[in-house]
């Protein structure tokens, strides 16, 4: 196998993996991102070899980080339940919970919900098109999945982002400017 292979496919992806991973909060379980990380790259390198023909688009890319994450959660679970040693006086330790703070778990959550209701204000022609994309697809593959040329797939996609900032910006949103 071609090790520019892989490593193109991690360059590629690479900071749509890192949010995707991001976004799991990982801590809450005494998982490292970069282990998790790492485990997607050695699924990547691993598919690559058994095809090395493989275009590998980015919806198999996130499957790959979904199943990864789910795996490590898991994983993670699992070394919760174990008994930890005792100390010397006899005393259990106690596991730290790692659990966010609540008012930012809801701030985000709201947010969150804010900007699925910006979506799905905008017209069907380009909501469509934009869920895919924020998804991690790319717009070749948006084009594919809609039946569209390249170019009103890029022109709805970028439409459909500037349209969402747009409601938001007029809801009082703020921090969407990217």
């Amino acid at each position: 196998m071609n090790s520019s292979a892989i490593e193109a496919l991690i360059k590629r992806f690479a900071s749509r993996v890192r949010a995707q991973i991001a976004g799991h909060r990982l801590d809450r379980y005494g998982i490292d991102p970069a282990d998790v990380e790492q485990d997607v790259h050695i699924r990547l390198w691993k598919a690559l070899e058994r095809d090395p023909n493989a275009l590998l688009p980015a919806s198999y890319i996130q499957k790959v980080v979904a199943s990864v994450l789910v795996d490590a959660v898991r994983r993670g679970s699992l070394r919760q339940t174990e008994a930890l040693p005792e100390d010397d006086d006899g005393n259990q330790w106690e596991p730290a919970t790692g659990d966010p703070r609540p008012d930012r778990v809801a701030a985000e959550s709201r947010q969150l919900d804010r900007v699925a209701q910006a979506i799905a204000q905008i017209p069907e022609r380009r909501r469509r098109p934009l869920q895919l994309y924020l998804q991690g697809y790319t717009v070749p593959e948006v084009a594919d999945l809609c039946a569209l040329t390249f170019d009103a797939a890029r022109k709805l996609v970028y439409r459909g982002l500037a349209e969402t900032k747009q409601r938001l910006r007029d809801a009082g949103e703020e921090g969407f400017d990217d």
